[in-house]
């Protein structure tokens, strides 16, 4: 028998997690990198900026191929198909939100620690929406639990859908919630990742690492879109999603720090240029 007592308790810690996590992370990169918290909140406007539109071009070639109005790709290959078209849209969405972002914000923007700082928020309101809908989710369904749903005004079949879904709820694995909690601490790095590619793109004139961040993106997304519709374990797309990103992590970490490091020594040298006078030889005056 499914243990609800441990579940619950499951759905709690993932949710609180995820809205907790993010704000932590933000607040120790504000803290440590001397940034503050307009540049999370910049971040968190990509992120929402970008869904406005992803969000609907999605919806729609769903219902362009549901209706027939685009042709139907074929069976053996819509798995795939799926994977690198939503990749390629989360790619391209996301990162010239972030673009757009560095643009509003200009000098102010224009930092390494900046970067970080607009990663983690843009990642970051994603996880706390997640988590916010968690912790929702959990209280409506206590709610209904202890609801008899035949008493509910509602017709036949939604009470057998919400009788259904209440079932399917409460049914979960205990640690289906807490696999979630691991996602999203993958996404965290992937987004800072993300986040300082476009930087690089947009600080340093170099636009091939807005591409490397949109093939970037759409690889990872079309990956675990890939595994999932063929049932990978999800255990075994969360360990993926977390090496793959921890790895690029550390190299762009390492690149982004560098790119900082030069651009400071160059313009260390530039104003000590600027600011020499030669003295001039006066004794046989």
């Amino acid at each position: 028998m499914q243990n609800t007592g441990l579940l619950t308790v499951s759905f709690i810690v993932a949710g609180t997690f995820n809205v907790l996590f993010p704000l932590f992370l933000g607040w120790w990169i504000i803290r440590n990198k001397k940034t503050n918290w307009k540049l999370f909140g910049v971040g968190v406007l990509t992120f929402i900026g970008s869904q406005i539109f992803h969000i609907p071009v999605v919806n729609g070639l769903t219902r362009a191929f549901s209706t027939g109005l685009i042709p139907h790709v074929p069976v053996g290959f819509a798995p795939y198909f799926n994977a690198i078209v939503l990749g390629l849209l989360a790619g391209l969405f996301e990162e010239t939100a972030r673009w757009i972002g560095y643009k509003f914000l200009k000098k102010s923007g224009d930092s390494f620690g900046a970067a970080l700082t607009l990663g983690a928020g843009h990642g970051g309101i994603e996880a706390i929406i997640i988590g916010g809908i968690v912790l929702v989710t959990l209280v409506s369904m206590m709610a209904l639990r202890a609801t008899d749903p035949a008493s509910l005004p509602l017709p036949a079949d939604q009470v057998q859908l919400a009788q259904a879904q209440l079932q399917a709820y409460w049914s979960s694995p205990w640690f289906l919630p807490l696999a979630g909690a691991v996602e999203r601490i993958g996404a965290l790095m992937l987004h800072i990742s993300l986040s300082i590619m476009v930087w690089l793109a947009y600080s340093f004139r170099k636009p091939l690492w807005f591409w490397l961040g949109v093939l970037y993106h759409a690889v990872i997304d079309g990956a675990v879109v890939l595994m999932s519709s063929f049932g990978v374990n999800m255990w075994i797309i969360e360990a993926f999603l977390i090496v793959t990103a921890a790895a690029v992590l550390y190299l762009i970490l390492r690149v982004g720090k560098q790119k900082e490091e030069e651009r400071l020594v160059s313009e260390k040298l530039s104003t000590n240029s600027e600011t020499f006078e030669p003295i001039l030889d006066t004794s046989n005056e």
